[in-house]
């Protein structure tokens, strides 16, 4: 093997790194776009009526992204908490990735456990455990079939450094 292909091959090993960050991200939003469409009114559909006196709340995933408005920080508090889940979804993608390329089945399940248990005070209303769950599947189906990707890349084109345990 010449060096220059050895070097292509190595190239589309690295390129897993952009499928699972940055596809893996665009794929999961998504999936929970799609289902927060299903789960939350949006703004083109009535809101049901309110008794006399209250006022009607509309889910911030409901509203458009330009007319957020900031009260009291909320929106950037709110900001800094969807970037921080796509860290961690990158980061449970690498992990699982990582865990089922090796055959080692025990980091998906470890990951799991372990995103709920940070997350689990949130989880007491049925629309946040709906959307966790949502993005939690999403990213894991993008994790698993990303693997599957790079294991037949490594068995057919590249260098054999993976079992092959998941292909079997």
């Amino acid at each position: 093997m010449s060096t220059s292909d050895a070097v292509l091959i190595g190239v589309g090993y690295a390129l897993f790194v952009p499928l699972i960050w940055i596809i893996g991200n665009l794929f999961t939003k998504w999936v929970i776009d799609r289902a927060v469409d299903e789960l939350v009114p949006t703004p083109k559909t009535a809101l049901p009526a309110t008794q006399e006196g209250e006022t009607s709340v509309t889910p911030v995933a409901a509203i458009p992204s330009d007319q957020h408005q900031v009260q009291g920080g909320r929106a950037d508090a709110e900001m800094r908490e969807l970037k921080a889940g796509r860290v961690i979804g990158v980061l449970e993608r690498l992990l699982i990735v990582t865990g089922l390329v090796l055959g080692k089945w025990e980091v998906l399940v470890a990951v799991i456990a372990l995103k709920t248990v940070a997350r689990y005070q949130e989880l007491d209303t049925k629309l946040n455990a709906e959307y966790f769950l949502i993005g939690s599947l999403a990213s894991v189906l993008w994790a698993v079939a990303t693997s599957v990707a790079l294991l037949l890349y490594d068995q057919s084109v590249g260098f054999g450094l993976f079992p092959a345990a998941l292909l079997k």
